[in-house]
């Protein structure tokens, strides 16, 4: 029934003229039709008895818009399948206003991904990265952990100091209101550590346990709750305990407290925890290069809408990406051209990867099995021990878009490992240390 004719306008654009019998149009403009008659309610006729002409000069316009809306809806899929195309994009659908006789058309503006062929990966040359784990950086570990483990014990009598841990509770009064938000029991406060509001946490140095304290405050003028924002607010707040602080003595003593035998057992795991970071910055450093390489060596034309629409998609995760670190995203900053033209190409990086990569998977039978995703699975279940195991790869198992997403990062790898096999790499060695460091620059 339906007719369609692939007219090539470049590489991946492609104009397809779809075509309908007479036939259908009529069938779907005679169920709208038969459906307003029935509903309407017009002067001089009973419902559902008003003449089909009369129909017909009320409501013509909508009758033909809720037929062509339906009819694309019901052949829209027929016709790309018919066409033989597969859309990279949303198909961009025009309606003539003049139909020819017998017949409706419609046109549908098709791009797809372009084609390439991957040239000969011996041809590359990158470096292949090593990153690996000194003594130093288990110190600095260990240094680290000595200076944040902390543990609080409850001293009756004490005088808070910064650095104690309070327990409190508290009810906040605008204008002698309490406000909603401003009440809070057996809240953990360590004194110093800047958590609640400006001053707040300042008054209750010198205070003891069962002491009551009003609290005065001035909500800062850019406080996120825009109601509290530059007012005056009093927190009526008991103190419950005070506990002074205290660091493991030794690396013993802060092996003991995190539940090790001794620090050879916190330094062994240290150790591992370390080096299975540094086997990701080793791949991750080698994959870089090697698409760098496998970019460069191709030249891809993408296009234009493929590159809008992913560039929308990149914006998108950016500013989700931002706003989950809390971080400032102020309408200038959108606005800025330098910041666009990054989204833009990273966008279009991304997009040309994506055809490389695919081509790569093609021309190389690069498949993914069963087994990898279950050995990948159980490498990220490693972090919830006992029952939280097998709870963990049975929700991934149920969770489609994260398995999607588990299956496209396994591919890409088997494909960046497959490059690194063909090319010619120099290697590369650096300490852990040195590579957080280009990192931290990077950021």
């Amino acid at each position: 029934m339906i007719q369609t004719n692939v007219k090539q306008l470049n590489d991946s654009e492609h104009l397809v003229h779809v075509t309908l019998p007479q036939a259908e149009y009529d069938r779907i403009y005679s169920g709208h039709a038969l459906k307003i008659k029935s509903q309407a309610k017009l002067p001089g006729f009973r419902p559902g008895k008003t003449p089909a002409h009369v129909i017909q000069k009320q409501f013509g316009a909508k009758l033909h818009e809720d037929t062509v809306s339906e009819l694309l809806q019901l052949h829209y899929t027929g016709a790309i399948e018919a066409s033989g195309l597969i859309p990279a994009v949303q198909p961009e659908l025009t309606v003539p206003e003049v139909q020819p006789d017998g017949q409706f058309t419609f046109k549908m503006n098709v791009v797809t991904w372009p084609k390439v062929d991957v040239a000969n990966l011996s041809n590359l040359t990158f470096d292949k990265t090593t990153v690996f784990v000194e003594d130093s950086d288990v110190d600095a570990v260990v240094d680290r952990l000595q200076k944040s483990q902390v543990q609080y014990t409850i001293e009756d009598g004490r005088n808070a100091e910064v650095g104690d841990q309070l327990n409190i509770d508290f009810v906040g009064f605008i204008d002698n209101e309490p406000f909603d938000g401003g009440e809070g029991e057996s809240v953990a406060l360590v004194l110093g550590s800047g958590e609640f509001i400006p001053g707040f946490e300042e008054q209750l140095i010198g205070r003891k346990a069962d002491e009551n304290i009003s609290v005065n405050i001035r909500f800062p003028d850019d406080y996120q709750a825009a109601h509290l924002a530059g007012k005056e607010a009093r927190f009526e707040t008991h103190v419950n305990s005070v506990a002074q602080s205290a660091n493991a003595e030794d690396a013993d003593a802060l092996a003991k407290m995190l539940g090790f035998d001794n620090s050879a057992a916190l330094r062994e795991d240290a150790q591992c925890r370390l080096g299975n970071e540094a086997d990701e910055a080793s791949f991750q450093a080698t994959r870089d290069a090697a698409l760098d390489a496998l970019l460069l060596a191709n030249e891809i034309s993408i296009p234009e809408r493929l590159i809008i629409e992913e560039t929308k998609n990149t914006m998108q995760r950016v500013v989700q990406n931002m706003k989950q670190q809390n971080m400032d995203m102020s309408d200038d900053m959108l606005a800025d051209e330098a910041f666009k033209k990054e989204v833009l190409e990273r966008a279009e990086r991304s997009l040309k990867l994506s055809v490389l990569i695919q081509s790569l998977r093609d021309t190389a039978n690069i498949t993914l099995g069963k087994d990898d995703v279950d050995a990948e699975l159980e490498l990220m279940s490693k972090q919830y021990p006992g029952e939280g195991h097998d709870q963990f790869i049975a929700w991934m198992k149920g969770q489609d878009k994260q398995m999607a997403t588990t299956r496209d990062r396994l591919l890409e790898q088997k494909c960046v490992k497959h490059i690194i096999a063909e090319a010619t790499t120099n290697p590369v060695s650096k300490p852990l240390s040195e590579w957080q460091q280009e990192k931290d620059r990077q950021a």
